[in-house]
């Protein structure tokens, strides 16, 4: 008979699981009683995680047809008789009444005992931001019910910790209710990292609104940030740091909000890296880089924090690196990047629309190596050519529209033709002489493919 219930037990496992909180707790039933327009009342052993001692029940709770209802009734008297525990599962502990009585809890689910029913307390079961709750099997955090009092006069104390068994706390703090779900944190609270160092140090006034200092911490207990808050707002500075304790930022707020000003940031070894001006949150003129002698690396120019104007990068002797201009943080017009010797590397022209529609690439002793042009719809059109250092030529692929019209040809460094095949929309014509296996060389770092003949 035990086994006849424990299997209908079991099948209700597979009905769709309910998004809502859920606390288990392994009961012993010691009585059941028909209430009239309430479905049965269930007398449990021990407090429930809701507190007090009763459970209600019935068909529609528990998602079974009122004849199902009945054969499981038949067989809980049996389990009730021979006080054998069971798992008990309620969404959530139901809010009191008008009049201030505590309403009864409802049994969403009800199954025989296995690993999960190691001891009787109730456990909340939370997702992953600790916000609401979650089904057992899916839940990443739990929370002992019914909560302690806590220090504070109309608090209670929490202390939510993983699901799986055996791993340590995540949250320590007190909350303004008794239910957790319907409770704020108020007074400080603190969270730990997964191995069991503290995450971070969070300070509440009684109405759960931030006040005072708090604190972030890296996994091996160093600070990270550390900011204050008035009345739910930043306020005053906030300093990040390194993990080996040098200072990366300082920044200052206002009634929330960071204020206006001159914003730098330090380096691992507390050298310089950035410096820009920062109004209502956002980069706003110059933007500085600098290499660790405290040389300029990089400067350009940002509005309302996207980059628009002239950009320059710099080698760390100050000669010139690269220039390009930007209008709505995307390149436009011509783009220059130079060896260190001050000789062109490379040349980009973009459209006004940001497109790129042409590359050059040059050796470092000037010679052109790689010529190529695109659309204005981005897609290659007329030849690309390349070149050996010696000006030789290397390779030849005429492109209409982004297809392949017309020759592609290699040539060896001798001067002799490689391969070559003609093409009609991107169709090869007629039999290709030469090299058939798909080609690609690298100049300067960068790989260029061939197409197949």
């Amino acid at each position: 008979m035990a086994r006849t219930l424990k299997h209908l037990f079991g099948a209700m496992l597979l009905l769709p699981a309910l998004a809502h909180a859920e606390i288990v707790q392994r009961q012993v039933i010691t009585a059941i009683q028909a209430v009239p327009g309430s479905g049965d009342v269930l007398t449990v052993a021990d407090d429930t995680g809701c507190g007090g001692r009763q459970l209600r029940m019935d068909a529609a709770s528990l998602g079974l047809s009122e004849e199902q209802y009945g054969v499981m009734k038949a067989e809980l008297a049996n389990m009730i008789r021979d006080r054998n525990p069971l798992l008990v599962r309620l969404h959530a502990c139901p809010a009191p009444d008008h009049a201030g009585a505590d309403a009864i809890p409802v049994i969403h689910m009800l199954r025989g005992c296995d690993e999960h029913c190691a001891d009787g307390k109730a456990h909340l079961y939370l997702n992953h931001n600790l916000s609401r709750g979650e089904v057992m099997e899916q839940a990443r955090y739990a929370l002992l019910l019914p909560l302690p009092p806590g220090k504070t006069p109309g608090t209670w104390q929490v202390e939510v910790v993983h699901a799986r068994e055996g791993e340590p706390k995540r949250l320590i703090g007190q909350v303004n209710d008794p239910d957790y779900l319907r409770g704020k944190l108020v007074g400080n609270y603190s969270m730990y990292y997964p191995h069991g160092s503290l995450e971070m140090q969070v300070a509440r006034d009684g109405r759960s609104l931030q006040e005072g200092v708090q604190t972030l911490y890296y996994p091996d207990g160093k600070v990270s940030m550390r900011n204050t808050w008035r009345n739910g707002m930043q306020e005053g500075e906030e300093q990040t740091y390194h993990q080996n304790g040098k200072q990366i930022e300082s920044r200052t707020y206002r009634n929330g909000a960071r204020a206006d000003g001159v914003v730098e940031t330090f380096d691992k070894d507390g050298k310089l890296k950035t410096r820009t001006t920062q109004v209502k949150g956002q980069t706003d003129g110059e933007l500085l880089l600098f290499y660790p002698d405290g040389s300029v690396e990089s400067r350009s120019q940002h509005d309302n924090g996207i980059m628009t104007g002239p950009s320059t990068g710099y080698f760390p002797d100050g000669k010139v690196q690269r220039t390009a201009n930007y209008v709505d943080g995307k390149p436009v017009g011509e783009s220059v990047e130079y060896y260190p010797d001050g000789k062109v590397a490379s040349k980009r022209t973009h459209s006004g629309h940001f497109v790129l529609r042409s590359e050059q690439r040059f050796s470092r002793a000037g010679v052109l190596i790689v010529h190529k042009l695109w659309n204005a719809g981005g897609r290659e059109e007329g030849a690309l050519r390349s070149w050996y250092s010696d000006g030789k030529p290397r390779q030849l692929i005429e492109y209409v529209d982004g297809e392949r019209q017309g020759w592609t040809r290699h040539w060896r460094e001798d001067g002799s033709v490689e391969s070559e095949c003609r093409y009609v929309d991107d169709v090869a014509q007629g039999e290709c002489t030469g090299a058939s296996a798909k080609m690609s060389y690298a100049e300067d770092g960068i790989e260029f493919d061939m197409p197949e003949p």
